[in-house]
């Protein structure tokens, strides 16, 4: 077997590639200082439209296609795939201590760690989906090679989440490096804080293409795990932080345009 044909390969190289579009939004911060608020909302939403659209487009349509054989019951595995990624999410959300970009409150565990280290863990645990997301979606194209043509997840459905993910990681790569500078930092420490928030996402590729190798039965769960977990993220932390400066409406827009460019990409590989 082609070592390039293995999921895990495969995922650790989307991971990768991932963690390198997260470094390189956050280079922006060598060309300005700051960014208008409102361009940074918008961004914001556009990336959280991407986020959902990658979810229910990229997972939870061919969730539901695998599913499909169950019936009236179809929906079972995709409502348990569902819980189970969002409670996963929110598990790590109370326990890690973390701080979100417009917000002074801290939440997770107590701790006495500096507001710098509690944006950037934030971050860090944002991307912990996005690569679960990639592998899950990797290691479905090969473990259900097997199934029907018609209910396997394709290669183009799991480079379209990986090519999603990829462009909503570049704004939100700028967000935290602009966070850091303007707690203080420097441009230097800012992109470098910045891209070491990427580092979850590699590491939670290869942990999803692994989850993924289990019984075919499993896979609709899997999948709808992943993007449970996508969608708690936006839900819980993109959407409001974009709203939260009074560019609500700007923001919204922003991301009915970012699904509207998933849907266009997902309509081009059909």
């Amino acid at each position: 077997m082609d070592i390039f044909s293995h999921p895990a390969l495969q995922a650790l190289l989307a991971g990768l590639l991932s963690w390198t579009s997260i470094s390189l939004g956050a280079s922006a911060i060598f060309l300005r200082r700051e960014f208008s608020r409102r361009a940074m909302d918008c961004m914001l939403g556009a990336a959280g439209g991407m986020m959902l659209g990658a979810a229910f487009l990229g997972l939870l349509q061919p969730a539901a296609d695998m599913a499909a054989p169950l019936g009236r019951l179809s929906f079972l595995p995709l409502i348990c795939g569902l819980m189970i990624g969002s409670a996963f999410l929110m598990g790590l959300d109370h326990l890690l201590p973390h701080l979100h970009v417009h917000q002074n409150q801290q939440e997770g565990l107590s701790t006495s760690w500096r507001r710098s280290i509690l944006l950037v863990t934030a971050m860090t645990l944002h991307h912990i989906p996005e690569g679960l997301t990639m592998g899950v979606g990797y290691g479905a194209v090969s473990a259900g090679s097997a199934l029907p043509a018609e209910m396997a997840l394709s290669m183009s459905s799991a480079l379209m989440v990986t090519g999603t993910i990829l462009l909503q990681n570049l704004p939100e790569g700028l967000v935290v490096s602009t966070a850091l500078r303007a707690e203080g930092f420097s441009a230097k420490k800012s992109w470098m804080f910045g891209a070491l928030s990427g580092c979850t996402t590699p590491i939670g590729a290869v942990l999803g293409a692994a989850s993924s190798q289990l019984t075919q039965g499993l896979l609709p769960i899997a999948l709808a795990a992943a993007a449970g977990a996508m969608v708690y993220v936006v839900v819980e932390e993109v959407i409001p932080e974009a709203n939260a400066s009074g560019n609500g409406n700007a923001a919204t827009i922003a991301c009915i345009g970012g699904l509207c460019l998933v849907m266009a990409v997902s309509g081009l590989q059909a």
